[in-house]
């Protein structure tokens, strides 16, 4: 492997390292643990088929 090379790859693994510690600072839930109720809630929509795919979010927001 040639040095530019191994740079560029030094380079997206801090790069993606460094995202990855941003997304769990920035959790404000990180931590916090689910209430039953809010455990029921998801039991019950998800036995129920009324949950929304990331995919139908992202379609609908973005």
């Amino acid at each position: 492997m040639n040095t530019l090379t191994a740079r560029k790859m030094n380079n997206q693994i801090k790069a993606l390292v460094s995202s990855a510690i941003f997304d769990v600072f920035n959790d404000p839930d990180f931590g916090l643990k689910l209430s039953a109720k809010a455990k029921k809630r998801l039991s019950l929509s998800s036995k129920n088929n009324k949950t929304i795919s990331f995919s139908q979010i992202k379609k609908k927001y973005l």
